[in-house]
């Protein structure tokens, strides 16, 4: 049974796990396995998630899939921000935000439950979030070298936006949707 609700304090380390082995099964090609594999990198992930300091950002809310009793990731969405950071999920940085567009910030499963059929409610979850504060248009960043992730979000409706970036020497991509209601 799979259910999607709004995060609780109470799901921090659920939301760090699956934050954590989503980037180390997602990005063996993007990263070092020192940096991955690394206690600092799981450390800094749960220390972000049990700070609970993601409600910074005004208008964002937090959603988390439950599968079968069990938080298997998240999906944060709030109105755009002006200089994005990769993966800032989660992380005390309180950074403005721009009225006109809206954005998913973090989106990840754990890799266990890839397949399982999270996902797309998750992301319908932000997508409705964004579309019931108004915005017309939203956007998110993806590496560009995370095939897995650029054809889901492909799937659920997202489209490349012809906007590239880059995290930490890792060129990314920004995908745009469309909120408007026909």
């Amino acid at each position: 049974m799979i259910e999607i609700r709004p995060a609780r304090r109470d799901d921090a380390d659920s939301i760090a796990r699956a934050h954590v082995d989503a980037w180390r099964a997602a990005y063996r090609n993007s990263f070092t396995a020192e940096y991955l594999d690394a206690d600092e990198f799981e450390a800094s992930r749960v220390d972000r998630w049990r700070s609970w300091s993601w409600d910074s950002l005004v208008g964002s809310q937090l959603f988390v899939p439950v599968l079968n009793g069990h938080v298997v990731g998240f999906g944060h969405a709030g109105p755009e921000r002006d200089e994005p950071t990769c993966d800032a999920s989660g992380s005390e940085i309180a950074v403005p935000t721009a009225p006109t567009r809206g954005e998913v910030y973090g989106f990840y499963v754990h890799p266990d439950s890839w397949g399982s059929g999270v996902a797309a409610p998750l992301m319908a979850a932000c997508v409705a979030h964004l579309r019931e504060a108004g915005f017309a248009e939203a956007v998110l960043w993806v590496l560009l070298d995370n095939p897995r992730a650029r054809g889901f979000y492909e799937k659920v409706g997202w489209s490349p936006a012809g906007v590239v970036g880059e995290f930490d020497g890792v060129p990314e991509l920004q995908y745009s949707i469309s909120l408007a209601t026909t």
